[in-house]
């Protein structure tokens, strides 16, 4: 009988991945119920559940705003959702030919040079922020900051 209630006290501790004493898991050790007819572990040598549920602390979610990056390909604009007030906006030109990021509205204006990499500050008010390459009049997106 005690060696019934030892084990189901120790099944706890394996499902923590905890092993038995001789195994060759380099990890921490339970006692082993066979050791003598005596052996068994109180209450106070299981780990609580509420320890073992307990959830790592996550890292939040890597949003538009983190990334804030406008990539220039093909004479495209690709901008993110959204950014920050006031984030540090990467600014990325893949194509062979310069091309400018420039409010229409003032306030940013950024050129960017044949396979280059520029950064511009984003407006420190909400609000949507049309803007255009002043040299191709063709290319023209709209950066929301929120």
């Amino acid at each position: 009988m005690t060696r019934k209630i030892a084990l189901l006290m120790l099944a706890p501790a394996l499902a923590l991945g905890l092993t038995a004493c001789g195994s060759s898991d380099d990890g921490p050790t339970a006692p082993s119920p066979s050791s003598s007819p005596s052996a068994s572990m109180s209450m106070s040598d299981m780990p609580s559940p509420s320890s073992s549920q307990t959830a790592a602390p996550s890292t939040p979610a890597t949003t538009d705003a983190e990334k804030a990056v406008i990539s220039i390909a093909d004479f495209t604009f690709k901008v993110p959702a959204s950014v920050a007030p006031g984030a540090t906006i990467t600014i990325m030109n893949s194509d062979s030919q310069a091309h400018t990021v420039t409010s229409k509205e003032g306030g940013f204006d950024v050129k960017v040079d044949p396979n280059g990499t520029a950064t511009l500050t984003a407006p420190s008010k909400p609000g949507s922020y049309p803007f255009v390459c002043t040299f191709h009049g063709n290319m023209t997106s709209t950066l929301v900051v929120k």
